[in-house]
């Protein structure tokens, strides 16, 4: 019921706008940032966010950034699609759910 659930937000979430890390109030973080999160545990590693992208969509991500807010962290990504439409999908980098940073209540 839950990869039903995780499913049904993501094919929302591809057809909903794109969405820009700077309208939403997110900092943008570099790939030194990133690195050092994922060796302290904070996040998720790209190998573990590549598999979570694989249970929810046959796509290959093409690019890849760490936003913040606070101490929040969301993976904003540009997924291919098998049938060439490029869509955006947000995942919370600390727990691999589905998120929609525009109406998530970031503490």
């Amino acid at each position: 019921m839950k990869a039903l659930m995780i499913k049904i937000v993501f094919l929302y979430l591809l057809a909903s706008p794109a969405l820009h890390s700077e309208g939403i109030g997110m900092k943008t973080l570099d790939a030194e940032e990133c690195r050092l999160l994922v060796q302290a545990g904070e996040i998720l590693s790209m190998t573990e966010l590549m598999q979570l992208v694989s249970t929810l969509s046959e796509g290959k991500i093409i690019d890849t950034h760490l936003l913040q807010k606070e101490q929040s962290y969301i993976y904003e990504m540009e997924i291919a699609g098998v049938d060439g439409m490029v869509s955006m999908l947000y995942v919370d980098a600390r727990n691999g759910n589905v998120v929609d940073p525009v109406v998530r209540d970031i503490k």
